[in-house]
């Protein structure tokens, strides 16, 4: 039996402020998910595309609205893949962030 973790689904929008310079404003929403490994399968053809899946978070649609990324155990991951389960739960395949990690100290 899996257990339900919380994690935060981050959407991003850019907007422009009074001298052109584009903003990056972050949204959260805290959910609860099953956050499991990926299988065999997934994990080879992510690798086929040059991704690296780290997990398979699931969550309810109605909780979903096509965040990029997610926040999880203090590391941000994209969404490269999801999959709608006839459910009602949408399956977000993870991999993690590089590139724009926080650097203050």
């Amino acid at each position: 039996m899996n257990l339900a973790e919380k994690i935060a689904l981050i959407s991003t929008e850019y907007t422009q402020d009074d001298i052109g310079q584009w903003i990056e404003e972050r949204t959260e929403t805290d959910v609860f998910a099953i956050v499991e490994s990926v299988t065999m399968s997934e994990f080879y053809q992510a690798g086929m595309q040059g991704f690296k899946p780290e997990y398979r978070m699931t969550v309810w649609m109605t909780e979903y609205n096509g965040q990029n990324l997610i926040e999880y155990n203090d590391k941000t991951y994209t969404v490269y893949r999801t999959y709608r389960r006839d459910d009602g739960r949408m399956e977000l395949y993870v991999t993690e962030r590089k590139g724009d990690e926080d650097d203050s100290e």
